[in-house]
């Protein structure tokens, strides 16, 4: 598995957010249901820069325990300002940063073994540690569902030099 490392500007995004645990991701899809309720409400964002890229953003707490702490799920789009947000979306920036990016193929929950790999293998070799409690997942064109085995995903990781 290969990452390349990429520079990217800050973005503002608006969609929807959720609490879950990685049990509610694994077991109960929650974040697949709130994708789903997002794609549904997305022509009521308005200021939409890139019509084909959705953000899934997930953000760990400090001292983040995948066993039984909560992180916050949020899918959005990249929008050029907050005006005009929908009810019920909220808004989320995110800053200028270096990443680690990961491309795999498949449905969402392949995303655990870029996971696995980041943390048991690229971090030791890489020469990077993280900048950041999130990552972004990226869909695009490429991206034909959560659960196809066609989809290809990018997912991002805020790292910096060792």
């Amino acid at each position: 598995m290969e990452a390349v490392i990429v520079d990217k500007q800050a973005m503002k995004l608006i969609g929807l957010a959720t609490n879950v645990t990685l049990y509610d991701v694994q077991q109960n899809k929650i974040t697949i249901k709130l994708a789903s309720n997002f794609l549904e409400r997305r022509p009521e964002v308005k200021n939409c820069i890139h019509e084909r890229e959705v953000f899934g953003i997930s953000t760990d707490p400090e001292d983040y325990n995948p066993e039984t702490d909560p992180f916050e799920f949020f899918i959005g789009v990249e929008v050029s300002s907050d005006e005009n947000m929908p009810e019920g979306m909220v808004f989320r920036e995110i800053p200028a940063n270096t990443y680690a990016l990961f491309t795999f193929k498949g449905p969402a929950e392949n995303a655990g073994a870029v996971h696995a790999y980041l943390y048991s293998t690229w971090l030791k070799q890489s020469g990077y540690e993280l900048s950041g409690l999130y990552n972004i997942e990226i869909y695009d064109e490429r991206n034909h569902g959560p659960e196809s085995d066609e989809s290809i995903t990018d997912i991002c990781f805020p790292v910096r030099k060792k």
